[in-house]
């Protein structure tokens, strides 16, 4: 079988990616990183990776659920990754997050996780098993500690606090 699209097409995604991906990424453009078989060597070529706008790198998309935009999506691919990079860099400022602690407790960004998680010395919230409900049980925890710095937008606080929290074992 023929591998239709590869790496650096541009492609729409679809509006319906059926029950088993309901919560995938759909009905917006990503970029073509390769296929299951680019990445690894064998396997299907009509499985693929993506570079999803707006959302970073995403597996398992399958080929009836994209549409060729355009074949030249490297300089797009760069500029969506020029402002993930730079959105990182925001959200994960301890400063920002402060001054935002409200905005910030109703919609948290991974970015910010990572950064308050960094902070109670946490590197790793997917667990050995790079596992979803993992990652999301150690997010609210964070949360749920942070809130009340968060809220009374006192970084100073929760860096404190974070120290007293790293001495305990």
């Amino acid at each position: 079988m023929m591998q239709k699209f590869h790496r650096y097409d541009h492609v729409q995604l679809a509006k319906d990616l059926g029950e088993s991906m309901s919560h995938f990424k759909k009905d917006t453009d990503a970029i073509v990183l390769g296929s299951y078989r680019d990445h690894y060597g064998h396997g299907a070529t009509d499985n693929y990776v993506l570079y999803v706008n707006g959302c970073g790198e995403s597996s398992w998309y399958k080929e009836c659920q994209l549409t060729l935009i355009d074949k030249n999506g490297k300089e797009l691919l760069q500029k969506w990754e020029d402002a993930a990079e730079k959105k990182c860099k925001i959200e994960s400022d301890l400063d920002w997050i402060f001054e935002n602690g409200p905005a910030v407790l109703s919609k948290t960004s991974g970015n910010t996780i990572e950064a308050l998680a960094s902070c109670l010395g946490i590197t790793e919230l997917w667990g050995s098993r790079g596992e979803g409900i993992t990652y999301y049980c150690n997010a609210m925890d964070i949360l749920k500690l942070a809130k009340p710095y968060l809220e009374k937008h006192d970084k100073e606080g929760w860096l404190s606090f974070c120290k007293r929290k790293k001495g305990i074992k």
